[in-house]
């Protein structure tokens, strides 16, 4: 019984370090932080080359995970990436992949879809908070609720809506969910 424990948890702690390792390990968009304050991050992103779908509901993801396994004008696979972006958009549901660095320099594949498409989140500052565990509606409100609170609080000016990132894939535990909600800041 004791070999059965010690192995059941010699286990769990690869699946763990090979979980954390594989969404440390994937392309993710650039950016610098310039100003930290608790929680609350002002961050400069660089240009952010994505791969974008609408939906009425939550369709997007599968339309962007089919042109990133090859429903594109050259049938190439594309690594996933991180973070997942997501927002409501002129009312409906807007999700975006950040395209790796390799294909956005080298020109990403023209989408088999005519409602998915390439195109760049310009570069800018914006304001950021990380939440954890998995990202339901209310974890997702409290974010955004308290980096509209700190916003009010340092008199900063946004454009645009809140956007939420998502960093790791669905069989990460939940105590190691990294997520995010941010929002551009004004010129």
């Amino acid at each position: 019984m004791k070999f059965l424990i010690l192995g059941s948890i010699t286990i769990l702690m690869f699946a763990t370090f090979a979980i954390v390792r594989t969404s440390a390990s994937v392309g993710s968009a650039d950016y610098e932080t310039v100003e930290r304050d608790g929680d609350f991050e002002i961050r400069k992103y660089a240009d952010i080359p994505v791969v974008s779908a609408r939906s009425e509901g939550r369709s997007a993801f599968s339309k962007l995970f089919r042109y990133i396994s090859g429903s594109n004008d050259r049938n190439q696979k594309i690594p996933m990436t991180s973070p997942v972006f997501s927002w409501r958009e002129e009312g409906s549901y807007k999700m975006s992949f950040v395209l790796p660095k390799d294909v956005a320099e080298n020109g990403a594949p023209v989408p088999s879809r005519r409602d998915v498409i390439v195109e760049t989140i310009p570069a800018g500052k914006f304001a950021v908070t990380r939440y954890g565990g998995y990202a339901s509606a209310k974890r997702m409100e409290e974010a955004r609720q308290r980096l509209e609170n700190w916003i009010a609080e340092n008199n900063l000016d946004t454009e645009g809506t809140f956007i939420y990132a998502g960093y790791d894939g669905p069989y990460t535990p939940s105590n190691l969910r990294r997520n995010e909600v941010l929002i551009r800041l004004a010129k």
